[in-house]
């Protein structure tokens, strides 16, 4: 089923791979770029200084969500981003164009992470349902989930949106309400009724990991489990 475009699982499993396929690619091409800046930087006859590869490229997107999260996109200097990544500050736009394009890019790692520990889970826990496998990654990825829905916060009160991140933005949230409806038609929720509650439970979840940093005394793991039980009310 897997392979099936046209079934939901195939679905999600095709939201997955393109997920990574577009993590794996910063808005720019990094090679062309970053080999056309070397062949700039550097001396005739003398090597490139730095050749991109995809550890260094994920480690700035890390640092970028931490610092982003923290102080304001606005706020982060190349510099600080190069001293909490470990590397050189000026290898940065080795990378990315700028920083919209290392924000697109720590938006679509976001998705990816999160489909990933889902597909892990997955396997890992043979047999448990793909509603229960995406709310376990989401609880699993707490830190990194509330990071991101900061920065996108942030972002969106900044006055300086662009067309490009809106659309990394909106991809993470359809192919989250992508697949929690595909969850709960399998369920046995109705198309119309699935899609309603898809939204639901993705504003829930964001919900919930903004109430834990601000109560923390509040249970997220309760939270969620709540959830689901009226889910298989509804659904039942």
């Amino acid at each position: 089923m897997a392979g099936n475009p046209r079934s939901g699982e195939g679905r999600i499993a095709v939201a997955a791979k393109n997920a990574a396929k577009e993590k794996k690619k910063p808005a720019k091409d990094i090679k062309a770029k970053g080999g056309s800046r070397a062949a700039q930087a550097r001396r005739p006859g003398r090597p490139p200084v730095e050749q991109p590869n995809e550890a260094k490229r994920d480690a700035i997107a890390e640092a970028a969500l931490r610092l982003f999260s923290r102080s304001g996109v606005a706020a982060v200097s190349n510099k600080e981003l190069g001293e909490a990544a470990g590397i050189n500050p000026a290898l940065i736009y080795y990378y990315f164009e700028d920083k919209d394009d290392l924000f697109q890019f720590v938006v679509r790692k976001a998705l990816s992470d999160a489909l990933a520990a889902y597909e892990d889970i997955k396997k890992r826990e043979g047999g448990i349902g793909d509603l229960d496998a995406w709310l376990t990654s989401n609880l699993q990825l707490f830190g990194e989930i509330t990071r991101f829905l900061k920065v996108i916060l942030d972002y969106a009160h900044s006055g300086q949106r662009s067309a490009q991140t809106d659309e990394a933005i909106r991809r993470f949230y359809d192919t989250e309400t992508d697949l929690i409806g595909h969850a709960l038609r399998e369920e046995g929720a109705s198309l119309r009724e699935a899609h309603d509650l898809a939204e639901l439970v993705s504003v829930f979840l964001d919900g919930v990991m903004v109430a834990r940093v601000l109560r923390p005394e509040i249970s997220s793991e309760k939270l969620v489990g709540l959830m689901r039980d009226l889910i298989r009310r509804k659904t039942g």
